[in-house]
């Protein structure tokens, strides 16, 4: 799939530039409506929108040019964006599967490697929260806690290992999202029984 990751990435970059040409305070925004606008047209068909790789493109843009903590260290290249969810509303929007955005946090997760390494694994593991909060709040509605009682088991080990990975810190922000995890990490163990 190199030619898709590296067309993506050049509409990434160039949606970015275009609106940094076009002066729009916020690029990350026009990044987004142009993905959910192609995900909609191409009804998310693997060939030309692979969910893993476009939503981990996503992320990497946003870790490239945007700081979610306006007192982190070394960010002065940084741009402000207090919406840290944004990359992942992006697919919320166009429903694509859980399953399939679970699956790509947890491998890069698991991987280790830059952009997802270092202090931006605190934002991986945020994301990962996030995400599993969605997905219970939008199953719940739909009938069946994450897709049924296999989906609820690989989620309860993936929370284990986040809570106990020691990357969200004893901050007030980090406290309430181990706080998040927590909850969730719940519901997620009741719907593997």
């Amino acid at each position: 799939m190199p030619d898709i990751r590296s067309t993506w990435t050049n509409l990434i970059d160039q949606t970015h530039r275009k609106a940094l040409a076009d002066r729009q305070s916020a690029p990350w925004e026009a990044v987004a409506l142009k993905v959910e606008d192609l995900g909609h047209r191409t009804n998310l068909n693997y060939n030309v929108f692979p969910v893993n790789i476009v939503l981990q493109l996503l992320l990497q843009y946003d870790l490239e040019f945007y700081v979610h903590d306006a007192n982190a260290p070394n960010t002065q290249n940084l741009a402000l964006n207090a919406n840290l969810m944004w990359p992942i509303d992006v697919f919320l929007k166009i429903n694509a599967p859980f399953e399939s955005l679970v699956a790509t946090l947890e491998a890069l997760w698991y991987a280790q490697e830059q952009p997802f390494a270092g202090r931006n694994r605190k934002l991986l593991v945020k994301w990962i929260i996030y995400l599993v909060e969605q997905w219970s709040q939008v199953s719940r509605r739909t009938g069946t806690l994450f897709g049924g009682p296999e989906n609820a088991i690989g989620l309860a080990e993936v929370m284990r290992i986040i809570l106990g990975s020691d990357v969200l810190g004893r901050d007030m922000d980090d406290q309430s999202w181990i706080q998040r995890a927590r909850e969730v990490s719940a519901t997620v163990e009741e719907a593997a029984r």
